[in-house]
């Protein structure tokens, strides 16, 4: 089952679940069909964990009746999901879809975004970035090289997810030459996807500009196999006497929200880590949240010791897009109350919910009653997140404090100071104009869409206690 909806994703295993129904109301389950039980798995965890379980009449779902009219479990799930929610969805492979979160895949290792030409239909994409020792890498790929042909033939909307989930590939390239992507058929890339863990540490470099040490990091998600590399990178930046940060979340939809935590620990002001004070609050439905005020939980997500790497920051440049999302807003909003947080690109995505995989494995006791569809499972949205101030009003995204444009058609390599996004965010660090950053490109006849697939993440990853 393919997804297009995005995702976050929660630490899976780490939690108890001790509140989901495993009384007398499973205690018949054994004479339930297996298309039953798993709309009776649907319909009890929804009610008990999704943030807008108050929109549904939970009494006319709890029945038999229900169970045995539904063949179809997305349309199930689907009568459950509230208006404003674009994340929360259904599966019948929850460990390939914990893979993903946890940032391994068989795959190509790049990031596309696609374009369509107005005068035959056929579409190209152009890469965002390749990831390290993937096999785009290794076949030479790089950002903002436009691919036009896929094995010997065009890309079409009905060919194109062969990018994305094909064992082998091979691509040829288009270059741009005034108004029109010619294709090279003279050189074709030929690549196997392989099972990989992609990093999303893209760059880190430090820039000496206009008198200023300016540390440089570009990371694609969060993932906890990163938290060495960043304190391992900021580590750096601090003995190479950097005062200044910019971090690149332009294509950073997320991941896991303790990463996010230790990350935004390094950069804010010291004596807010020293003080353990607040960085983002979560609001729960109203049971989960008066059955955790009866337990004096305290739902606040705290900053971290990070001192020995703490960079002690008073301002902050993010360099932001609609791909920026989840975790990656999480990390602006909880920082905001403590320091000057600086948009550079385009307004965010605004994600500003968290979510849980829930297997049957959590809600059932007895394996008996689940062994038939135990790799069934949902992401399903249990809170939304908040920073110390209150702050959630970005359903629509956060506006850039500076709008800077992403030139797709000629695409910088990270790190470099022509770069649109970081030209302009070195500008207001140095006072000093890249002129060349500024330059307009023709671009040819086409629009700019939006593929849909699974490697668009925007996820966020609670980490706290379940009920």
């Amino acid at each position: 089952m393919r997804y297009w909806k995005c995702f976050l994703c929660l630490l899976a295993g780490a939690l108890a679940l001790t509140a989901c129904n495993n009384g007398d109301d499973i205690t018949d389950d054994s004479e339930l069909t297996e298309s039953e039980r798993i709309n009776k798995f649907i319909v009890y965890c929804v009610s008990d964990y999704y943030l807008w379980e108050s929109e549904t009449d939970w009494n006319y779902y709890k029945k038999d009746e229900v169970y045995r009219s539904y063949s179809d479990h997305d349309k199930l799930f689907g009568e459950f999901v509230y208006a404003d929610d674009r994340w929360s969805a259904l599966t019948d492979d929850i460990d390939a879809l914990q893979q993903q979160f946890d940032g391994v895949e068989t795959t190509y290792g790049y990031e596309l975004i696609g374009g369509k030409f107005q005068n035959s239909g056929n579409i190209f994409v152009i890469i965002l970035y390749v990831y390290r020792g993937s096999p785009a890498e290794k076949a030479g790929l790089k950002r903002g090289d436009i691919i036009v042909g896929m094995n010997g033939a065009p890309i079409t909307e009905s060919n194109y997810m062969e990018l994305y989930y094909s064992s082998s590939i091979s691509l040829t390239l288009g270059h741009l030459n005034e108004m029109t992507i010619t294709e090279d058929k003279a050189t074709v890339y030929r690549m196997t996807a392989v099972e990989m863990y992609e990093n999303p540490v893209n760059k880190d470099t430090v820039i000496v500009a206009g008198g200023k040490r300016v540390g440089y990091l570009c990371l694609t998600s969060f993932q906890t196999e990163s938290e060495g590399d960043l304190k391992r990178i900021f580590a750096d930046f601090k003995s190479k006497g950097v005062t200044d940060v910019v971090l690149d979340l332009r294509y950073n939809g997320g991941g896991y929200a303790r990463t996010a935590q230790v990350l935004s620990s390094i950069l804010a002001p010291s004596s807010v880590v020293r003080n353990k004070d607040v960085y983002v609050k979560q609001k729960w439905n109203d049971a989960l949240t008066t059955y955790w005020g009866n337990r004096g939980v305290d739902l606040s997500e705290r900053f971290i010791d990070t001192l020995s790497v703490n960079m002690n920051l008073n301002r902050l440049y993010v360099l932001t897009t609609d791909n920026t999302a989840s975790a990656s807003e999480a990390t602006i909003i909880g920082l905001k109350p403590y320091m000057d947080v600086v948009l550079v690109g385009g307004t965010t995505h605004g994600k500003y919910c968290g979510g849980y995989l829930l297997s049957p494995e959590d809600y059932y006791d007895n394996k008996a009653y689940y062994s038939d569809f135990s790799n069934w499972g949902m992401y399903l949205m249990v809170y939304r997140y908040m920073n110390k101030n209150n702050y959630p009003d970005f359903t629509h995204g956060m506006e850039p404090t500076i709008f800077a444009e992403e030139n797709y058609f000629d695409m910088k390599p990270f790190g470099d100071t022509t770069d649109p996004l970081l030209a302009t965010a070195m500008e207001m660090i140095t006072g000093v104009r890249t002129l060349s950053a500024r330059s307009a490109t023709a671009t040819p006849e086409c629009r700019m869409i939006h593929l849909p697939h699974l490697k668009i993440p925007e996820r966020l990853i609670y980490t706290g206690p379940m009920p």
